[in-house]
């Protein structure tokens, strides 16, 4: 008997140890799919690629009106001789966009993601229906005052700046409600409208009859697309929503009946009622999800000094470091690389009337873009490159071997080539692998997260804001074009 109740003891703990271990591994691996952010509970795999691919077409639209609006400045003040003062327009665009992040971190950053994406569609199709304007006025009744439009294009350069900030930090922040790993649909996305705004302003350079005013007015089509896409990616959050509330009411999984037992059938006379029951449960869920896209933000930090300190100590490193590769990704892409590729000569481009080469940069450009893209694409490989230190110093280097090659020259245009793709591929991996962090991190209160990402965009515009006002000073007296090689 006592040999027979040893034996049932050790059974339990030997079953015990196997539950506790079988636990183990299955909060491990929860664990695990949290902090790698790939928890895709809920999603079908076609839910899954769906979503990558609408918030990579969402990054597209949001991202591309600053992109031409810059290639339309640069465009504008080729055509008025005021090339070395390009990076004020770059600048002054910035300066939009860091006020949006600004007011959007104080005021706006408790309204719900839904009333923020109308405004923004609104917004966008007022600024490219206000730069097709300056561009038709600069073709034609102002045709002798292209000053006049110049400064008249300021004011689109201000709505898709300020939409362009806006859509980011808005977005950036929605993504917190979806798999981690989704923020590589958003950053490809945003890359691939890099190449296409560097495409637009190579194909500007080759052909003079190119003319973008035509395209900003087709573009105002895109505020209504990007309201349709972002739709699209809330329905398929509330059925992920349903699913997972549905999966909570299902009854655990009871142990099998032991041989002897007997089961009484369980007669349910109101089958019919448990069906209404249940489908009256499912609308009233939809309308919880419907509130709770509404009232999500209602608890989310706005920006001050104390809840300013909170995100700093949390995430100060990465955010420091964001700004600061910014800074010296764009005085080198805009600055040194600019410089660089006026004494270089690439053959099969064509010349211009007076014999220069056309197009030199802004095809070097388009390998630049093409770095950006891959990096943001794969956040998967991206997210594995620790520390954010390695990015730093990375585009630190580039800084000075671009410095050694403006006085020295002793590269081929070739090579240009390679290093814009690396100093592309470090800029977008800064992008993809920094916020990806930030969203996906457990230290960072999940109420203080869109602040965070708001005050990591500010830095970013911040950094590229003083490589514009530097790039400026260079361009004009320290990388004057005459003391380079020859």
């Amino acid at each position: 008997m006592n040999q027979d109740e040893d034996n049932k003891s050790s059974g339990l703990l030997a079953n015990e140890k196997i539950a506790k271990s079988s636990q183990e591994k299955i909060d491990t691996q929860k664990l695990e799919e949290i902090n790698d952010g790939d928890d895709f509970k809920g999603y079908s795999n076609t839910e899954k690629y769906k979503l990558f691919g609408l918030f990579f077409a969402i990054g597209i639209i949001n991202h591309l009106g600053t992109i031409l609006v810059m290639t339309g400045g640069r465009l504008l003040s080729k055509e008025l001789k005021m090339d070395d003062y390009v990076t004020v327009y770059i600048s002054a665009s910035i300066i939009f966009a860091l006020l949006t992040r600004i007011i959007n971190s104080k005021l706006f950053v408790q309204h719900s993601y839904k009333k923020r994406i109308h405004f923004l569609c609104f917004w966008m199709i007022a600024g490219y229906f206000l730069m097709f304007l300056v561009l038709l006025l600069n073709d034609t009744v102002l045709s002798e005052y292209n000053v006049l439009c110049f400064i008249l294009s300021f004011i689109p350069c201000f709505v898709l700046g300020s939409s362009y900030a806006f859509g980011e930090s808005a977005m950036l922040g929605y993504l917190r409600l979806f798999p981690k790993t989704l923020i590589g649909g958003w950053s490809s996305g945003t890359g691939i409208s890099g190449f296409f705004g560097s495409l637009l302003n190579f194909l500007s350079q080759l052909n003079d009859w190119f003319n973008l005013k035509y395209l900003y007015l087709i573009l105002v089509l895109v505020g209504p697309l990007y309201l349709y896409l972002f739709n699209l990616t809330v329905k398929i959050y509330q059925m992920n929503a349903l699913i997972n509330s549905n999966e909570k009411k299902k009854p655990s999984m009871e142990l099998s009946p032991m041989e002897g037992d007997t089961i009484e059938p369980e007669v349910n006379d109101n089958v019919g009622q448990g069906y209404e029951n249940q489908k009256n449960e499912d609308i009233n869920k939809k309308e919880e999800d419907n509130n709770e896209i509404e009232t999500i933000n209602e608890g989310n930090k706005a920006i001050s000094w104390e809840n300013f300190l909170y995100v700093m100590r949390t995430s100060g490193r990465i955010i420091g470091n964001l700004g600061a590769i910014y800074f010296l990704l764009f005085f080198c892409f805009n600055g040194l690389v600019v410089r660089v590729c006026d004494k270089v000569n690439i053959s099969f481009l064509p010349e211009s009337n007076a014999g220069e080469i056309k197009g030199k940069f802004e095809f070097i450009a388009l390998f630049f873009q093409i770095g950006m893209f891959i990096s943001k694409t794969f956040i998967q490989l991206i997210r594995r490159i620790k520390p954010i230190e390695i990015y730093t110093i990375v585009i630190f280097i580039i800084n000075i071997l671009f410095i050694i090659e403006y006085y020295a020259g002793f590269l081929k245009w070739e090579n240009y080539i390679w290093i814009c793709l690396i100093l592309g591929f470090f800029g977008g991996g800064t992008y993809a692998g920094g916020f990806y962090t930030i969203l996906n991190s457990n230290e960072i209160e999940e109420n203080y997260k869109e602040l965070t990402v708001n005050i990591a965009t500010l830095f970013n515009d911040l950094g590229t804001f003083l490589s514009g006002i530097f790039g400026l000073i260079a361009l004009k007296y320290w990388l004057s074009s005459k003391e380079m090689f020859s």
